[in-house]
């Protein structure tokens, strides 16, 4: 957890700093109490299963947090999305987006709810090219997994971007990547640490996002493209293909083959009337 908070919230403090905060699929509050910790105002954590809310709210009360800097929503979070109206500065999307197969629905919804910034911490499958890879959860009752939904029926299906897929998810409504969090420098040569693979081989990633509306009203600087991140270079134009070979020629080719093989040569047979 300490790795992690150094690089979803300690390298990412600016954007905290009384900040009204958004905690997508919330868990048992974990990314939420982080927030308020590292100087958020509020937060509003949406979660599906009542059990870990439970639990997100007597470890808040237990280290005392104030009541009135949180507020857990228990439901679906596409349902909650649609239905409450939340006013947030900061949305955080940590290890969600690889348990859904609703990236378009989520991230219109996440459009239009405006935020200034963006967090997100995903799992992705290696790819130069914008495309999604379908996976089934395991099991819907491990609480590591995706709930099932109406539209479920047995394991829930899910689908997993490319970071490509994921740049081009995210400028589709209006989201701009400011950083992308440097997890192989972090942990380049040290030993193997557990609950850490998934980065260490660049099979997961964090992004610091911002909305490109907010950019440009607030005027900030114009972000820089991500080192090894650029859209991938345009292909060559094709070249002309040549002309099929007529009849005539084809066989003038072969025959020239054939005359200097065998001797002998292909000639048309005489058709009868």
């Amino acid at each position: 957890m300490n790795e992690r908070y150094e690089a979803l919230f300690a390298s990412n403090r600016d954007i905290f700093d009384g900040a009204r905060v958004l905690d997508l699929a919330s868990h048992d509050g974990r990314y939420s109490f982080a927030a308020l910790k590292t100087g958020a105002a509020h937060v509003t954590g949406v979660e599906v299963r009542q059990s870990l809310i439970e639990k997100a709210e007597e470890t808040f009360a237990f280290y005392g947090q104030d009541p009135d800097t949180y507020r857990f929503v228990c439901g679906d979070v596409f349902d909650v999305l649609a239905r409450e109206q939340l006013d947030v500065d900061v949305v955080l999307c940590l290890g969600y987006l690889y348990h859904t197969y609703r990236h378009t629905e989520l991230m219109y919804r996440l459009h239009h709810l405006a935020p200034q910034h963006l967090v997100v911490d995903t799992m992705v499958v290696p790819g130069t090219k914008p495309t999604l890879k379908l996976h089934r959860e395991r099991d819907a009752e491990d609480i590591r997994s995706a709930a099932q939904d109406a539209w479920s029926v047995g394991r829930v299906l899910v689908a997993w971007p490319t970071v490509p897929a994921l740049q081009l998810l995210l400028r589709a409504y209006g989201f701009e990547i400011e950083s992308r969090y440097d997890w192989t420098g972090r942990l380049a040569g040290r030993p193997p640490v557990p609950g850490l693979e998934g980065y260490a081989r660049g099979r997961r990633v964090t992004l610091r996002c911002r909305s490109r509306q907010a950019a440009v009203a607030a005027g900030w600087d114009p972000v820089a493209p991500l080192p090894g991140a650029a859209d991938p270079s345009p292909r060559p134009r094709n070249r002309p293909r040549a002309r099929p070979v007529g009849g005539w020629r084809w066989r003038k080719r072969v025959n020239k083959v054939l005359a200097r093989v065998t001797g002998y040569e292909l000639r048309r047979a005489a058709t009868r009337r």
